[in-house]
């Protein structure tokens, strides 16, 4: 079964984010879900717009896919008019580092007690960005240069 995603529905995706994975409930300036059928099978959060750059968590096992970031990347384009999408990851998670760099996400540090107060592997966060040029490529955008005024 394929993953779509569902918009304008901010507030019912976090809900089911933050009941159903126990997540604390945090402040975020959108949240799509991604739906499996008609049920709701994971949610993408996107926080801290700062004008220039917004982060992005994505929770739902086994619904990634290119077609999905492909249109998370149009939608942080024509949402936010981002130049750049950080995103983070567990270290201990190599599936996820290893994604997020086959995508083409480039590693700009990381975080360590992100995950917890001890300082060890399972606690450290992998920090990834994709600049502008990266989400048009992905979101099969023309480039802002390639635009005519």
């Amino acid at each position: 079964m394929s993953t779509g995603l569902l918009f304008d529905a901010d507030d019912r995706v976090a809900a089911w984010l933050f009941n159903g994975y126990g997540q604390k409930p945090m402040k975020y300036d959108r949240a799509l879900g991604l739906m499996k059928g008609d049920k709701l099978a994971g949610a993408v959060l996107f926080h801290h717009y700062n004008g220039s750059n917004v982060e992005m968590s994505y929770y739902g096992p086994n619904t990634a896919t290119l077609g999905v970031f492909r249109c998370l990347m149009r939608f942080v384009i024509l949402e936010f008019n981002a130049s750049r999408l950080t995103v983070m990851t567990p270290k201990r998670l190599r599936r996820n580092v290893k994604g997020f760099q086959k995508l083409g996400f480039k590693l700009e540090g990381v975080s360590r007690c992100y995950y917890g107060g001890r300082d060890c592997a399972r606690n450290t966060g992998v920090r990834f960005v994709m600049f502008r040029d990266g989400l048009e490529k992905i979101a099969k955008l023309p480039a802002a240069s390639d635009k005519v005024a």
